[in-house]
């Protein structure tokens, strides 16, 4: 139990500049009162009027910047670690990201962004990896605690991996077969074809399971913005839905906001995406002016395909109301086809013979997976499906 409160002084800086300083509590990993410095480059979504700063947002932000409690293998994580609570990490290394370029420093320190920012500098990449995947008895070093990881969000075991010089997300799965990494594959084998702007996904094994992996699509001149936060800067009365979403980009000047939403809801009913929640899609902002560039690229699409559903049940799962986009859940699928505007740019004959990509693949690692003959043809004709379905519409549209 934490009796103390350790108070200090803090800057909240975006790259080198400073927006932001206060009185820190380490004990409740927030800020008690601040200063605004740099209005302009402020956290989007983080209120603020009249030069004062609104502490429950902006600890709210801070706060949604590390590892949930709702983390698989949390409780794990935390004994290897040797930390009180998730929380805890944020503080080890400033609160830094390599999904924004945000950071906090002491106020008398002088270091600078170039030196401590994390898509430069190493850090020990397997022993967080380790210590959040691997399932037999493992005591990582100290240094594990200090990299990027401390700041990376989301319920799914995951850790930043450096390859060559370049950083790659691997994530793992949670549902039957480890079905959620194939799904993020194909995924964007699906975007590749049909020309959508995607995040490439492969597959490989990391601590004897299944990943995704996806090279980071941030860099020190971008920031990531979820739609949560990118709705929250339109107000109070801000209401996560998909005209309000429309509404922001447009106002801060992204022209094609409707245009790329198309692409994600055909996405998300080929793949009977059931979590496209608000941290599931975001805005990109340049890291140097705080200004809205464009949409972030699709990604998070591994919850879909019927990855929770029996193999008994998949011819049948098509019609149940599992659709969710931002706050709005358990509505058809259908919905989704509704909302786009022009199905004419699509060539959906690009996905002729996908599913038998999609039963390679599948096959490939059921060695691992103990997938069984059965679920991978009912998979395949699911997928199928899916794309006849979408032909037909486009059909009724001409």
């Amino acid at each position: 139990m934490k009796l103390f409160r350790r108070k200090n002084e803090k800057i909240l800086k975006h790259k080198d500049t400073a927006v932001l300083i206060g009185d820190y509590d380490s004990a409740v990993h927030g800020f008690r009162k601040v200063t605004l410095l740099n209005a302009a480059h402020l956290p989007v979504g983080v209120r603020s009027s009249e030069k004062k700063v609104d502490i429950q947002s902006l600890n709210r932000w801070l706060t949604a910047r590390g590892i949930p409690d709702y983390r698989v293998d949390l409780d794990r994580l935390i004994k290897r670690l040797e930390i009180e609570d998730e929380q805890e990490l944020l503080e080890e290394e400033n609160a830094l990201s390599v999904s924004d370029n945000y950071w906090l420093t002491d106020s008398d320190s002088t270091e600078t962004y170039k030196e401590m920012n994390f898509f430069d500098r190493p850090f020990d990449m397997n022993g967080f990896g380790a210590a959040m995947f691997r399932s037999n008895r493992f005591t990582p070093e100290e240094s594990a605690k200090h990299t990027p990881n401390n700041t990376l969000c989301g319920y799914h075991r995951k850790a930043w991996m450096i390859l060559g010089d370049q950083l790659y997300l691997y994530k793992g799965s949670t549902g039957f077969h480890q079905q959620e990494c194939i799904n993020e594959w194909i995924a964007s084998v699906i975007a590749e074809k049909l020309g959508l702007y995607s995040v490439p996904y492969e597959v490989t094994v990391y601590e004897n399971q299944l990943v995704s992996v996806c090279q980071n699509f941030l860099n020190p001149d971008l920031d990531l913005v979820t739609a949560g936060d990118a709705i929250l800067s339109s107000g109070k009365n801000a209401k996560e839905s998909y005209e309000q979403l429309v509404q922001v980009m447009e106002t801060h000047g992204i022209t094609n906001a409707e245009s790329c939403l198309d692409e994600l809801f055909l996405m998300d009913y080929l793949m009977m995406n059931t979590d496209r929640h608000a941290q599931n899609l975001g805005i990109l902002c340049d890291a140097n002016t705080n200004e809205w560039i464009a949409m972030a690229p699709i990604f998070d699409t591994g919850t879909g395909l019927g990855c929770f559903v029996k193999t008994s049940d998949l011819e049948y799962c098509e019609n149940k109301k599992k659709a969710r986009f931002l706050d709005r859940r358990n509505f058809a699928f259908e919905e989704l086809l509704e909302h786009i505007g022009d199905f004419s740019r699509f060539d959906l004959s690009a996905l002729d013979g996908i599913e038998q990509l999609l039963a390679d693949k599948l096959s490939l690692y059921r060695g691992m997976t103990g997938i069984s003959s059965e679920r991978i043809e009912a998979l395949c004709r699911l997928l199928r499906r899916r794309i006849e379905r979408v032909k037909l519409f486009q059909q009724k549209q001409h």
